[in-house]
């Protein structure tokens, strides 16, 4: 739904010309035309990002994203006549969904997935981050990166296999064994409040102001990886009602604009 119009009761006053705010001005503006604009700049922001959790269905470990609006404070536009008070809404924030998304079976080795709370832990050129993506490979040195490259960290620093010394294993613990000897043990750790993650790009994370502590009640499944858990009926029927919202603000603006026009057309034969 788009921002509604709230009106207040109030004593009737003379009819005045709505106005909006430019610089330290308030200049003229259309009540409808205020509150439609505002609606389409929150709607299309809702449908890009609807669009986006769409286009990372299959993306592993992704998130849902959604939009948080909030009232403005300090109203960008008011009028003094009926309505007499009008609200509008802005983009305030993103609210992601942290919770798991379901467990595919690749048969892959390297291919990682956590089954519970916690992220595996990544060094990046930008320093430490996180991910849920466990889609993980070697690289010429052995050592175990994401796809895009960056290591991916064990207890005691970068884990290193030898792909020429035989299979390997990885336990639900996350340790790595092969030819009976411990590699080393995937990093993995959890945050209080994960929302408060900042996205980082690459399916990458980054905690500023939470503090990482140890994963309860998780392990690690390997052979597996954690797919999106974007629903695709929830965002289909999501861009269809933000759609249907969007073309009625459109014909709201449209029929007040023509309502002006036939009204300035027959004021001037009167004149």
């Amino acid at each position: 739904m788009w921002p509604a119009q709230k009106t207040r009761s109030r004593d009737s006053l003379a009819p005045e010309t709505p106005k909006v705010r430019f610089g330290d001005k308030w200049r003229p503006m259309d009540n409808s035309l205020m509150v439609g604009l505002s609606a389409q700049q929150v709607l299309q922001q809702r449908m890009d990002l609807t669009a986006n959790n769409l286009a990372n269905m299959t993306t592993s470990g992704f998130k849902t994203e959604r939009l948080v609006m909030r009232e403005l404070s300090e109203r960008p536009a008011a009028a003094s006549d009926t309505p007499q008070d009008i609200a509008f809404v802005d983009a305030w924030m993103l609210q992601r969904d942290f919770s798991s998304g379901p467990m595919e079976q690749t048969g892959n080795p390297l291919d990682m997935a956590i089954d519970g709370e916690g992220f595996f832990v990544v060094q990046t050129a930008d320093g430490e981050a996180y991910t849920r993506d466990g889609q993980f490979a070697l690289d010429s040195q052995g050592r175990v990166t994401t796809h895009t490259g960056d290591l991916v960290m064990g207890d005691g620093g970068p884990l290193t296999i030898d792909p020429n010394a035989g299979p390997f294993s990885i336990s639900r613990e996350g340790s790595i064994s092969q030819n009976g000897a411990m590699l080393g043990t995937f990093k993995t750790v959890a945050f209080d409040t994960p929302a408060a993650l900042e996205k980082v790009g690459n399916n990458l994370w980054k905690a500023t102001g939470e503090a990482p502590r140890a994963p309860v009640n998780s392990h690690v499944a390997a052979g597996f990886v954690e797919g999106s858990n974007v629903n695709a009926v929830s965002e289909l029927t999501q861009m269809i009602e933000i759609s249907r919202s969007y073309t009625a603000v459109a014909k709201m603006i449209s029929q007040s604009d023509e309502l002006r026009g036939a009204s300035i057309e027959k004021l001037s034969r009167v004149g």
